[in-house]
Protein backbone atom coordinates (compact mmCIF):
# COMPACT_ATOMS: atom_id res chain seq x y z
CA UNK A 1 0.00 0.00 0.00
CA UNK A 2 1.12 3.50 -0.98
CA UNK A 3 1.75 6.11 1.22
CA UNK A 4 -1.25 8.07 -0.23
CA UNK A 5 -3.02 4.93 0.02
CA UNK A 6 -2.42 4.89 3.56
CA UNK A 7 -3.61 8.58 4.26
CA UNK A 8 -6.39 7.94 2.17
CA UNK A 9 -7.40 4.44 4.11
CA UNK A 10 -6.83 6.38 7.94
CA UNK A 11 -9.05 8.95 6.31
CA UNK A 12 -11.73 6.83 5.49
CA UNK A 13 -11.53 5.12 9.32
CA UNK A 14 -11.71 8.40 11.35
CA UNK A 15 -14.70 9.32 9.22
CA UNK A 16 -16.81 6.20 9.72
CA UNK A 17 -15.49 6.79 13.21
CA UNK A 18 -16.65 10.05 13.52
CA UNK A 19 -20.10 8.63 12.28
CA UNK A 20 -20.27 6.05 14.81
CA UNK A 21 -19.57 8.73 17.95
CA UNK A 22 -22.43 11.17 17.09
CA UNK A 23 -21.07 14.18 17.88
CA UNK A 24 -22.66 17.55 19.19
CA UNK A 25 -21.39 20.68 18.99
CA UNK A 26 -21.18 23.13 22.04
CA UNK A 27 -19.98 26.07 20.31
CA UNK A 28 -21.21 27.28 16.66
CA UNK A 29 -21.53 30.81 15.64
CA UNK A 30 -23.61 32.74 13.52
CA UNK A 31 -22.39 36.40 12.01
CA UNK A 32 -19.45 38.35 11.22
CA UNK A 33 -16.49 37.24 13.90
CA UNK A 34 -15.20 39.41 15.88
CA UNK A 35 -10.82 39.83 16.31
CA UNK A 36 -10.79 36.73 14.04
CA UNK A 37 -10.35 39.02 10.42
CA UNK A 38 -9.34 36.07 8.33
CA UNK A 39 -12.74 34.03 9.48
CA UNK A 40 -15.47 34.25 7.41
CA UNK A 41 -18.63 34.65 8.22
CA UNK A 42 -21.36 32.28 8.85
CA UNK A 43 -25.25 32.68 8.01
CA UNK A 44 -27.50 29.74 9.37
CA UNK A 45 -27.48 28.08 6.12
CA UNK A 46 -23.72 28.05 5.38
CA UNK A 47 -23.64 26.91 9.24
CA UNK A 48 -25.94 23.55 8.45
CA UNK A 49 -23.53 22.80 5.63
CA UNK A 50 -20.68 22.78 7.60
CA UNK A 51 -21.73 20.93 10.34
CA UNK A 52 -23.54 18.25 7.89
CA UNK A 53 -20.16 18.21 6.01
CA UNK A 54 -18.39 17.08 9.57
CA UNK A 55 -20.37 14.55 10.77
CA UNK A 56 -21.54 16.88 13.42
CA UNK A 57 -25.03 15.82 13.92
CA UNK A 58 -26.54 18.60 16.50
CA UNK A 59 -25.30 22.49 18.06
CA UNK A 60 -25.49 24.98 20.12
CA UNK A 61 -25.63 27.90 18.23
CA UNK A 62 -24.81 32.15 19.23
CA UNK A 63 -24.73 34.70 17.55
CA UNK A 64 -21.35 36.95 17.71
CA UNK A 65 -24.08 40.21 17.72
CA UNK A 66 -24.64 39.89 21.13
CA UNK A 67 -21.37 40.48 22.01
CA UNK A 68 -20.25 43.34 19.48
CA UNK A 69 -23.71 45.01 18.92
CA UNK A 70 -25.78 44.47 21.74
CA UNK A 71 -27.51 41.12 23.92
CA UNK A 72 -30.33 42.22 22.38
CA UNK A 73 -29.40 42.41 19.27
CA UNK A 74 -27.56 39.18 19.00
CA UNK A 75 -30.54 37.30 20.57
CA UNK A 76 -33.52 38.60 18.11
CA UNK A 77 -30.89 38.05 15.22
CA UNK A 78 -30.15 34.45 17.08
CA UNK A 79 -33.52 33.17 17.44
CA UNK A 80 -35.17 34.32 14.20
CA UNK A 81 -32.54 32.53 12.30
CA UNK A 82 -33.27 29.10 14.51
CA UNK A 83 -37.20 29.55 14.16
CA UNK A 84 -36.80 29.56 10.44
CA UNK A 85 -34.72 26.29 10.45
CA UNK A 86 -36.71 24.57 12.86
CA UNK A 87 -38.22 20.99 11.34
CA UNK A 88 -35.62 21.37 8.75
CA UNK A 89 -33.53 18.59 8.04
CA UNK A 90 -29.86 18.58 9.26
CA UNK A 91 -28.32 19.12 12.22
CA UNK A 92 -30.42 19.97 14.85
CA UNK A 93 -29.85 23.49 16.62
CA UNK A 94 -30.51 24.96 19.98
CA UNK A 95 -29.50 28.53 21.17
CA UNK A 96 -27.66 30.04 23.84
CA UNK A 97 -28.53 33.47 24.84
CA UNK A 98 -26.28 36.22 25.33
CA UNK A 99 -27.85 37.42 28.95
CA UNK A 100 -27.53 40.22 31.52
CA UNK A 101 -27.66 40.93 35.15
CA UNK A 102 -30.90 41.49 36.40
CA UNK A 103 -29.95 44.85 37.21
CA UNK A 104 -31.70 47.39 36.78
CA UNK A 105 -35.08 46.83 36.53
CA UNK A 106 -36.99 47.94 33.43
CA UNK A 107 -37.73 51.88 33.93
CA UNK A 108 -41.76 51.17 33.56
CA UNK A 109 -41.91 48.78 36.04
CA UNK A 110 -42.00 44.59 36.09
CA UNK A 111 -39.56 42.02 36.68
CA UNK A 112 -36.54 42.85 34.86
CA UNK A 113 -35.75 40.59 31.32
CA UNK A 114 -32.42 38.24 31.79
CA UNK A 115 -32.17 37.89 28.29
CA UNK A 116 -33.45 40.80 26.29
CA UNK A 117 -34.61 40.30 22.72
CA UNK A 118 -35.74 36.58 23.43
CA UNK A 119 -38.45 34.65 25.31
CA UNK A 120 -37.57 33.34 28.31
CA UNK A 121 -39.59 29.93 27.86
CA UNK A 122 -38.16 30.01 23.77
CA UNK A 123 -38.34 26.43 23.32
CA UNK A 124 -35.40 26.68 21.57
CA UNK A 125 -33.54 28.30 24.21
CA UNK A 126 -30.73 25.91 25.80
CA UNK A 127 -28.49 28.04 27.59
CA UNK A 128 -27.25 31.28 28.86
CA UNK A 129 -23.95 33.36 28.10
CA UNK A 130 -22.25 36.27 29.84
CA UNK A 131 -19.33 38.53 28.56
CA UNK A 132 -18.63 40.29 32.04
CA UNK A 133 -15.28 41.76 30.53
CA UNK A 134 -16.98 43.08 27.64
CA UNK A 135 -20.23 43.89 28.77
CA UNK A 136 -18.41 45.61 32.28
CA UNK A 137 -20.02 43.89 34.92
CA UNK A 138 -17.99 42.11 37.43
CA UNK A 139 -19.09 37.74 37.03
CA UNK A 140 -19.44 38.00 41.35
CA UNK A 141 -22.59 36.63 43.46
CA UNK A 142 -23.54 39.98 44.60
CA UNK A 143 -24.22 41.14 40.34
CA UNK A 144 -25.39 37.80 38.37
CA UNK A 145 -26.80 35.85 41.21
CA UNK A 146 -30.16 36.67 40.19
CA UNK A 147 -29.61 35.48 37.16
CA UNK A 148 -27.69 32.34 38.56
CA UNK A 149 -30.73 31.69 40.43
CA UNK A 150 -33.06 31.83 37.57
CA UNK A 151 -30.92 29.50 35.32
CA UNK A 152 -30.87 26.86 38.21
CA UNK A 153 -34.63 27.54 38.12
CA UNK A 154 -34.94 26.27 34.43
CA UNK A 155 -32.17 23.86 34.70
CA UNK A 156 -30.24 25.76 32.08
CA UNK A 157 -26.29 26.13 31.97
CA UNK A 158 -24.31 29.15 32.23
CA UNK A 159 -21.51 29.63 29.56
CA UNK A 160 -18.43 31.92 29.89
CA UNK A 161 -15.92 32.45 27.89
CA UNK A 162 -12.29 32.05 30.21
CA UNK A 163 -10.70 34.88 28.96
CA UNK A 164 -14.38 37.29 30.19
CA UNK A 165 -13.20 36.73 33.62
CA UNK A 166 -10.74 35.46 36.15
CA UNK A 167 -10.13 31.68 37.87
CA UNK A 168 -11.01 33.15 41.75
CA UNK A 169 -14.45 34.93 39.76
CA UNK A 170 -15.45 31.62 38.83
CA UNK A 171 -14.78 29.56 41.32
CA UNK A 172 -16.49 32.18 44.11
CA UNK A 173 -19.14 31.65 41.43
CA UNK A 174 -19.05 27.86 40.82
CA UNK A 175 -19.19 27.80 45.01
CA UNK A 176 -21.35 29.86 45.61
CA UNK A 177 -24.14 27.88 43.11
CA UNK A 178 -23.25 24.38 42.97
CA UNK A 179 -26.57 23.58 41.61
CA UNK A 180 -25.80 25.38 38.18
CA UNK A 181 -23.70 23.60 35.29
CA UNK A 182 -20.90 26.45 34.62
CA UNK A 183 -19.11 25.43 31.01
CA UNK A 184 -15.79 26.95 30.69
CA UNK A 185 -15.32 27.97 27.35
CA UNK A 186 -11.32 27.58 26.16
CA UNK A 187 -11.96 30.61 23.67
CA UNK A 188 -10.50 33.17 22.40
CA UNK A 189 -7.15 32.02 23.32
CA UNK A 190 -6.29 28.55 23.66
CA UNK A 191 -6.19 26.91 26.97
CA UNK A 192 -2.34 26.35 27.38
CA UNK A 193 -0.72 28.65 30.25
CA UNK A 194 -4.10 28.10 31.95
CA UNK A 195 -4.00 24.68 32.32
CA UNK A 196 -3.04 24.96 35.98
CA UNK A 197 -6.02 27.29 37.10
CA UNK A 198 -8.80 25.32 35.16
CA UNK A 199 -8.00 22.01 36.02
CA UNK A 200 -7.84 23.45 39.90
CA UNK A 201 -11.22 24.75 39.50
CA UNK A 202 -12.30 21.45 37.84
CA UNK A 203 -11.05 19.81 41.11
CA UNK A 204 -12.48 22.09 43.49
CA UNK A 205 -16.16 23.18 41.38
CA UNK A 206 -18.25 19.63 40.68
CA UNK A 207 -20.53 21.56 38.46
CA UNK A 208 -18.10 23.12 36.13
CA UNK A 209 -17.78 21.94 32.67
CA UNK A 210 -14.93 22.33 29.66
CA UNK A 211 -15.74 23.36 26.42
CA UNK A 212 -12.97 21.35 24.43
CA UNK A 213 -12.58 23.52 20.98
CA UNK A 214 -8.96 25.25 22.24
CA UNK A 215 -7.75 22.87 25.07
CA UNK A 216 -4.75 22.32 22.74
CA UNK A 217 -1.84 20.78 25.50
CA UNK A 218 -0.80 16.94 24.62
CA UNK A 219 -2.53 15.37 26.92
CA UNK A 220 -4.63 18.16 28.48
CA UNK A 221 -7.99 16.35 27.65
CA UNK A 222 -6.95 12.71 28.55
CA UNK A 223 -5.77 13.97 31.73
CA UNK A 224 -8.87 16.01 32.24
CA UNK A 225 -10.91 13.27 31.83
CA UNK A 226 -8.67 10.43 33.82
CA UNK A 227 -8.53 13.08 36.35
CA UNK A 228 -12.05 14.62 36.91
CA UNK A 229 -14.37 12.90 34.29
CA UNK A 230 -15.27 12.41 30.82
CA UNK A 231 -18.68 13.69 31.47
CA UNK A 232 -16.92 17.26 32.67
CA UNK A 233 -15.87 17.98 28.78
CA UNK A 234 -18.11 18.68 25.94
CA UNK A 235 -16.96 19.29 22.21
CA UNK A 236 -16.82 22.13 21.01
CA UNK A 237 -15.90 23.31 17.76
CA UNK A 238 -15.26 27.33 17.03
CA UNK A 239 -17.14 27.16 13.97
CA UNK A 240 -16.82 28.79 11.19
CA UNK A 241 -13.91 30.38 13.41
CA UNK A 242 -12.18 27.07 14.00
CA UNK A 243 -11.48 23.86 11.78
CA UNK A 244 -13.76 21.82 13.64
CA UNK A 245 -10.92 18.25 12.68
CA UNK A 246 -8.31 20.09 15.25
CA UNK A 247 -10.53 19.39 18.06
CA UNK A 248 -12.51 16.63 16.97
CA UNK A 249 -8.73 14.86 16.07
CA UNK A 250 -7.83 15.43 19.85
CA UNK A 251 -10.67 13.40 20.91
CA UNK A 252 -10.41 10.81 17.97
CA UNK A 253 -6.43 10.53 19.25
CA UNK A 254 -6.92 10.83 23.23
CA UNK A 255 -6.18 7.62 25.08
CA UNK A 256 -9.32 7.17 26.46
CA UNK A 257 -12.12 4.49 26.33
CA UNK A 258 -14.11 4.45 23.53
CA UNK A 259 -17.35 4.89 26.04
CA UNK A 260 -15.59 8.01 27.30
CA UNK A 261 -14.52 9.20 24.21
CA UNK A 262 -18.21 8.91 22.87
CA UNK A 263 -19.97 10.89 25.97
CA UNK A 264 -17.20 13.62 25.10
CA UNK A 265 -18.16 13.66 21.68
CA UNK A 266 -22.08 14.12 22.45
CA UNK A 267 -23.13 12.28 24.88
CA UNK A 268 -22.35 14.89 27.60
CA UNK A 269 -24.08 17.74 25.27
CA UNK A 270 -27.36 15.73 25.25
CA UNK A 271 -27.36 15.59 29.14
CA UNK A 272 -26.84 19.35 29.57
CA UNK A 273 -29.77 19.98 27.37
CA UNK A 274 -32.05 17.25 28.29
CA UNK A 275 -35.02 17.29 27.61
CA UNK A 276 -34.67 19.68 24.50
CA UNK A 277 -35.77 16.95 22.05
CA UNK A 278 -34.12 18.87 18.87
CA UNK A 279 -30.77 18.13 19.78
CA UNK A 280 -31.50 14.42 20.42
CA UNK A 281 -33.13 14.04 16.71
CA UNK A 282 -36.39 14.63 17.32
CA UNK A 283 -38.48 17.68 16.30
CA UNK A 284 -40.89 18.08 19.29
CA UNK A 285 -41.37 18.09 22.83
CA UNK A 286 -40.36 14.76 24.01
CA UNK A 287 -43.69 12.21 25.39
CA UNK A 288 -43.43 12.05 28.82
CA UNK A 289 -44.67 8.58 28.60
CA UNK A 290 -41.12 7.96 26.79
CA UNK A 291 -39.47 10.07 29.77
CA UNK A 292 -40.68 7.90 32.02
CA UNK A 293 -39.59 4.98 30.14
CA UNK A 294 -35.99 5.69 30.24
CA UNK A 295 -35.64 6.77 33.53
CA UNK A 296 -35.08 2.90 34.96
CA UNK A 297 -32.34 2.67 31.24
CA UNK A 298 -28.75 2.72 33.13
CA UNK A 299 -27.10 6.13 33.07
CA UNK A 300 -30.35 7.61 32.52
CA UNK A 301 -30.85 9.74 35.64
CA UNK A 302 -31.96 13.14 35.22
CA UNK A 303 -30.94 13.10 32.01
CA UNK A 304 -33.10 10.24 29.95
CA UNK A 305 -32.76 11.76 26.45
CA UNK A 306 -29.16 9.91 26.72
CA UNK A 307 -30.18 6.77 27.64
CA UNK A 308 -32.86 7.18 25.07
CA UNK A 309 -30.96 8.23 22.16
CA UNK A 310 -28.45 5.19 22.66
CA UNK A 311 -27.14 4.91 18.67
CA UNK A 312 -25.52 7.56 18.85
CA UNK A 313 -24.91 8.73 22.78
Amino acid sequence: MSLVERLESIAREKRARIARLGFRDASAWLGPPAGFPLAREADLPRLRALLGEFGIEGALVSHWSGLTVSPEHGNRALFAALEGAAGAGGPRLLGVATGVPLLPAPAGGGPPAPLPGVAADHPLLAGVRLFPRSHNFPLAAWMVGGLCDWLVERRLPLFVWHEETDWPALHALASAFPALPIVVETQARKILYHSRPLFGLLRACPGVRVETSNLVGADFLAYAARSFGARRLLFGSFLPVNDPLAAMGMLLDAELPEEEVRRIAGGNLLELVEGRSLMAGGTGAVPSSELRATSALPGAGRFPLLAQNTRSV
